[in-house]
C-alpha cells in the first residue's frame, strides 16, 4: 500500500517548483496597497549583499532565519503564502522559499504516505464493519443465493407426518425408492427439496437417510441440511412443536461419533426466532384414515390448550429403538402409519416396501404400541424412536441439522384418556404432525 501512496524526491521538488508558478498567476491583479508594498521591497542582484528582515523581503512569510548572502538565497522563510507577490522573479525570498517547500515536503513524505495508509485502512475496516453488521441482520441465506445443485432433505418417519409437507412442495417428481420408501423432488419457500419417509424406528431411520444422501451425493447434489418433521411423546402439552438443541439414544455405538448430537446453530437460531409466531392449531380435525393427504375443514369439539412452538436451550430429545435391531416395514398402498410414502402421493407399485418378517412376530405390534408411551429418556423432554440416528449421520457427514417435533402425547390431554400405551397417539397423532410440518414450513420460509 505505501508503495503505491510514495512519491519520489523529484516528484516532491517538481511540486514545490509549481508553488511559485501559482502565485505568478495573480500578478496584475493585486490591491494597489498591495502592489505598493512590492514595489517597495529592495531587491537582491547577484554580488550584492544584504540583511533580510521580515519586514521588508519576507513580508507574507515567517522567517525563520536571517542571513547575508551574494547569490540572491538572502533569507530561509517559512512556507507561508503571501497575497502581496506579484512577480515571483522580483521577490527575494522566493528561492529561499521554494528550497524550504522542498525540505518540509521532503521531511514530512513519510508522515504523508503513513497518513494515506490510515485513511486507507480505516476505509477498509468500514467496509469489514459493514459486512459483519450485515451478516448480523441478515442469515447468509439471504446474503447470497444457493447453488442450483442445493437440497434441503426433508424427512418425517411415516406417512401422515409427512402429508402437509408433500402438499407444499407439489407439484412434486419422484426421484427414487429408498430402504423401500419413495422419495420425491419439489420447492417449499422457493428452497429445492427433497423428501420423503425414513419408516419407523432407528434402523429404517439410519438405512434410509444413508441410502439417500449416498444417492444425492452420487448424482451431484449438495446437501444444505436435513429437517426431521414428525410426532414424538413429551413432557409438554399436547399440540406443542418442540425444538431440542441436542439429541441422545440408548444405542451402544462402536465408533464415533457419540452422543450426544447437538443441532446446528444457525438453523436453531433461526428456529429461535419463529417462537410466537407460527400458527399451530388446536383443534383435533377428522382423522385422514384414507391417507389422501387433504385435510377436512371439519372439525371435532376437542381442542387442546393453546399449542406453542417450544425452543428452549438446553432441551434434550431421546431415540430409542424397542424393536430389538429389527426394521419395520411399510406396505404400498399402505394406511396412515405404515404406508411407504406421504398421505397424498402419487400412487406406486403395490406390495412390500421392505422385509414383511416383523409382522409375523406377534410381540412386534406390543412393542409398537408401548414406544410410544411417555416418560422414557431420561432427562429428555421429548422422545421418539428416529431423531437421533439421523441427527448422529448429520454429524458423521458434518451437515447442518435440526428437527421439528410436534407432542402427540403429553400433558393437557382434554379427554383425560386412561394411560394405555398408543392410545394418545391414536387420538393426536394427526394433530401433532399437522402442527410440526406447519413449524417446518415456517422454519423453511425464513431460511
Amino acid at each position: 500500500m505505501e508503495e503505491l501512496l510514495s512519491v519520489s524526491k523529484d516528484d516532491w521538488h517538481r511540486e514545490a517548483e509549481g508553488i511559485g508558478e501559482f502565485f505568478a498567476k495573480f500578478d496584475g491583479r493585486l490591491p494597489a496597497e498591495m502592489e505598493r508594498q512590492r514595489q517597495s521591497a529592495p531587491r537582491v542582484g547577484a554580488g550584492s549583499s544584504l540583511h533580510v528582515s521580515s519586514k521588508t523581503s519576507c513580508t507574507g512569510f515567517r522567517e525563520r532565519d536571517s542571513v547575508m548572502s551574494e547569490t540572491g538565497l538572502v533569507a530561509r522563510c517559512g512556507p507561508v503564502y503571501a497575497p502581496l507577490m506579484g512577480d515571483p522573479a522580483e521577490l527575494p525570498c522566493v528561492p529561499a522559499a521554494r528550497e524550504r517547500v522542498g525540505e518540509v515536503l521532503e521531511r514530512h513524505r513519510w508522515q504523508v504516505t503513513r497518513s494515506a495508509s490510515r485513511f486507507v485502512g480505516r476505509l477498509v475496516y468500514l467496509a469489514v464493519a459493514a459486512g459483519v453488521a450485515a451478516g448480523a441482520l441478515f442469515p447468509p441465506a439471504v446474503l447470497a443465493a444457493w447453488p442450483s445443485n442445493a437440497r434441503v432433505l426433508i424427512l418425517s418417519a411415516y406417512p401422515t407426518e409427512g402429508a402437509k409437507l408433500l402438499a407444499a412442495a407439489a407439484p412434486v417428481t419422484e426421484v427414487g425408492v429408498f430402504n423401500g420408501r419413495r422419495f420425491f423432488a419439489g420447492t417449499i419457500a422457493g428452497k429445492n427439496v427433497v423428501m420423503g419417509l425414513t419408516g419407523i424406528g432407528l434402523v429404517n431411520a439410519d438405512l434410509t437417510t444413508r441410502a439417500v444422501l449416498a444417492y444425492l451425493e452420487d448424482n451431484g447434489f449438495r446437501v444444505k441440511a436435513i429437517v426431521f418433521s414428525g410426532v414424538a411423546g413429551s413432557s409438554y402439552n399436547i399440540g406443542d412443536v418442540v425444538v431440542p438443541d441436542h439429541w441422545t439414544d440408548d444405542l451402544e455405538h462402536s465408533a464415533p461419533p457419540y452422543p450426544p448430537y447437538h443441532v446446528d446453530r444457525l438453523l436453531y437460531s433461526i428456529a429461535q426466532r419463529l417462537a410466537g409466531n407460527v400458527a399451530l392449531d388446536p383443534n383435533l380435525r377428522v382423522e385422514d384414515y384414507a391417507c389422501t393427504g387433504l385435510r377436512s375443514d371439519l372439525g371435532t369439539p376437542i381442542r387442546v390448550e393453546d399449542p406453542e412452538l417450544r425452543i428452549n436451550r438446553g432441551d434434550e430429545g431421546h431415540s430409542s429403538d424397542p424393536y430389538g435391531d429389527r426394521a419395520v416395514p411399510c406396505i404400498t398402498p399402505g394406511d396412515d402409519l405404515l404406508g411407504c410414502a406421504a398421505c397424498g402421493a402419487p400412487p406406486g407399485a403395490p406390495g412390500f416396501g421392505s422385509d414383511p418378517t416383523p409382522f409375523l412376530d406377534p410381540n412386534f405390534f406390543l412393542e409398537l404400541f408401548q414406544s410410544f408411551a411417555p416418560g422414557e429418556g431420561g432427562s429428555a423432554v421429548i422422545q421418539d424412536m428416529e431423531t437421533a440416528a439421523v441427527a448422529r449421520i448429520a454429524t458423521e457427514k458434518q451437515l447442518p441439522f435440526i428437527a421439528f417435533r410436534g407432542v402427540s402425547d403429553g400433558r393437557g390431554d382434554p379427554l383425560m384418556l386412561p394411560p394405555i400405551p398408543y392410545l394418545q397417539f391414536v387420538v393426536y397423532q394427526q394433530l401433532a404432525a399437522d402442527n410440526a410440518a406447519a413449524a417446518t414450513l415456517a422454519f423453511l420460509a425464513a431460511w
